[in-house]
């Protein structure tokens, strides 16, 4: 197992790398290029991750060299398609959902095997043992919560800082429930606090939101009273869609106007 404060620094830098991209996201994209990199920075720290986690679960050079058999096969068949479309990447294109969709889920799926990872390294394999506890590890911790919500800040900011009189009433509600996870320590003065919080952040989201962000909050909502009776994971799955759709909302409603 390795130290918190050694986690918690490399815990940072993994934060700053997704925010740094989804900087490159809002602000910069506009060709083919610029979508591949993105592409590239995600799909490569997820495979990183993914070699991370078989390691430490099972620490051996077997293991060892599975995960860096992971990172160099997926390098070289990504970079084989780039050099393959090379002539086609330059022109600019339109940035549609189909395009920023699939970010949006990436960035999400990073965030969860990071928390895995981190998770992993504090806890030791034994609290890996079985898929549910893997999935309540890897979801319900620190390393999941507070990095999704400092990233959530960030890309907030950088539309705050560029569109001041922007309207982000629907996304404010999120960031606080993300503030308060009742399920990431267990002590019952966390949990029930967190969960008035919560509770209170999913009606205001209710109340303030358009269509689509009131039914997000009614689930969420729902996910947060279930804490009470110690479903977990249904708060954590709750929380994991709702920041596939924040991110899908945030850029397919403000990168056009971040870029133009």
């Amino acid at each position: 197992m390795v130290s918190l404060i050694l986690l918690s620094i490399l815990a940072s830098v993994m934060v700053i790398i997704i925010i740094a991209t989804i900087y490159f996201i809002e602000r910069k994209i506009k060709t083919l290029v610029h979508v591949f990199f993105t592409y590239f920075i995600l799909i490569m720290m997820l495979f990183m991750l993914i070699g991370a986690f078989i390691y430490l679960y099972s620490p051996s050079e077997t293991t060892m060299g599975v995960a860096v058999a992971i990172n160099m096969i997926s390098m070289i068949v990504i970079l084989a398609y780039f050099f393959s479309q090379a002539e086609n990447l330059s022109k600019e294109t339109k940035m549609t959902q189909s395009v920023l969709a699939p970010l949006a889920v990436l960035l999400v799926v990073n965030e969860v095997i990071m928390g895995a990872v981190f998770s992993l390294s504090q806890l030791g394999a034994s609290n890996f043992s079985t898929l549910y506890s893997a999935l309540n590890n890897s979801l319900n911790s620190v390393w999941f919560f507070y990095p999704m919500m400092a990233e959530m800040v960030a890309t907030v900011l950088i539309i705050f800082t560029s569109i001041p009189e922007v309207d982000l009433k629907d996304v404010i509600p999120l960031i606080g429930i993300t503030t308060f996870p009742p399920t990431v320590f267990r002590i019952p003065i966390w949990v029930y606090t967190s969960v008035v919080f919560d509770t209170a952040f999913a009606i205001l989201g209710i109340v303030k939101g358009r269509r689509e962000w009131k039914i997000l909050y009614f689930t969420i909502l729902i996910s947060t009273l279930a804490v009470i009776f110690n479903n977990y994971l249904v708060f954590a799955f709750a929380i994991a869609g709702s920041m596939v759709y924040f991110y899908d909302f945030i850029f397919c409603n403000y990168k056009n106007k971040l870029t133009n």
